[in-house]
């Protein structure tokens, strides 16, 4: 886990905001804690952000294996693997933020492999915490309902 501290001046601050927000957009984010800091009559926001690190490049010269999803699920989880995945694209281009901060393919592979999905399930999953679960799993079934009528995506 990685932390990075924010200082945001009061007044004048549209050069450091900006910095904090393409540092959120850019970054997968665990946490924000803020807090109003006051020195006499100066005072300014400060921002301490959690996050990960996303997983190490591969080095130079070797290339990535990247995981073929079409070959680890079956037909079905498949469909449903990229009705996720469409999905996702669109949370994430409505966010401004890459789509891996949404969920991972992973994450989306094995969302595939429920029986039902809804927010309880998907908070199940490996690594998809509380925060994402709020932010992002009701936002995810009404996307499916919108793109696709036949997943049960009741919440429970």
């Amino acid at each position: 886990m990685q932390y990075k501290i924010f200082t945001i001046p009061i007044i004048g601050s549209e050069v450091e905001t900006e910095n904090l927000n393409k540092f959120l957009r850019a970054n997968k984010v665990v946490k924000v804690d803020k807090e109003l800091v006051t020195m006499g009559e100066q005072a300014c926001w400060t921002f301490c952000v959690q996050y990960i690190l996303p997983p190490l490049s591969t080095p130079i010269g070797e290339k990535k294996e990247k995981t073929d999803y079409k070959n680890l699920l079956d037909e079905n989880q498949f469909k449903i693997f990229s009705l996720l995945r469409k999905c996702r694209k669109i949370i994430a281009d409505e966010d401004a933020v890459p789509a891996f901060a949404v969920f991972i393919d992973s994450e989306l592979a094995e969302m595939s492999k429920l029986k039902e999905i809804n927010a309880k399930t998907i908070s199940s999953i490996n690594g998809i915490g509380t925060q994402r679960t709020e932010k992002y799993a009701q936002r995810l079934l009404s996307k499916i309902n919108e793109e696709s009528g036949k997943l049960d995506t009741k919440d429970s």
